[in-house]
């Protein structure tokens, strides 16, 4: 009996903890948007990237048909980071221009397509999530949750942690454990455009260091399509 009442308990915790989980998932994509998100198909972002103390102009797109490019400027050059049509692209690594490989191609239009994060439908997307309580983070007591895949995402990672603020309800960071290095990305600085709410500087650290900082400072829904050129590997 004993037995059979822990089991119980296990269970109805379980299902709250789920249930708790889902309530700050939902509550995080109704401040962002709600239903207005199913009107936004495609997002161009335009700013700034620094590495090193460095500054690089950049654009950054993405869109629902999985589609996406990254262009930076780096000397007065536009130097095509990323681009992917939604079924093949490149990206420029070392100095050269490689195609991005097929067995990338699924992960990388599942990337692109991801316009609102892996909180947004993630149950139709095999995303499991598991409330973990309040850990702080950057002096803020966050409410914390784990997200797991049916499917390793890019780069093999199985799960990560992210951490919302309490009083928002925005997501303040996401944690992921990667080649055994602690990977931290946090969006910050919302602002609203027309009517989504998106942050306008991500900040990302590798234990502990920041590595990149991204700050947009133009940012347009549903932008005209890009020329199809972009999506073309240029000549070395």
């Amino acid at each position: 009996m004993k037995k059979l009442f822990l089991l119980a308990l296990m269970i109805s915790l379980t299902g709250l903890q789920a249930q708790k989980a889902d309530e700050i998932a939902q509550k995080y994509i109704e401040k962002i948007g709600g239903e207005k998100l199913k009107q936004v198909h495609s997002i161009l972002q335009k700013g700034t990237m620094t590495v090193n103390g460095m500054d690089f102009p950049m654009e950054n797109y993405k869109s629902d048909s999985g589609k996406m490019f990254i262009k930076l400027n780096m000397m007065g050059q536009d130097i095509v980071a990323l681009a992917f049509d939604g079924q093949k692209g490149y990206k420029f690594d070392n100095f050269a221009y490689t195609d991005i490989p097929d067995s990338l191609a699924a992960r990388f239009k599942e990337k692109a397509q991801n316009l609102f994060g892996y909180f947004y439908n993630y149950k139709a997307h095999g995303r499991h999530l598991k409330y973990l309580g309040q850990q702080k983070m950057d002096s803020i007591q966050a409410e914390t949750l784990q997200m797991t895949f049916d499917q390793p995402i890019e780069g093999g990672v199985k799960d990560f942690v992210a951490y919302f603020n309490p009083k928002t309800g925005l997501l303040m960071a996401i944690k992921v454990v990667k080649d055994g290095h602690i990977v931290i990305t946090k969006p910050t600085d919302y602002k609203t455009f027309d009517g989504v709410l998106l942050p306008t500087k991500i900040i990302n650290e590798v234990d502990g260091n920041t590595v990149q900082t991204m700050t947009f400072d133009t940012v347009k829904i549903n932008p005209p399509e890009p020329d199809p050129a972009i999506f073309i590997k240029p000549k070395q």
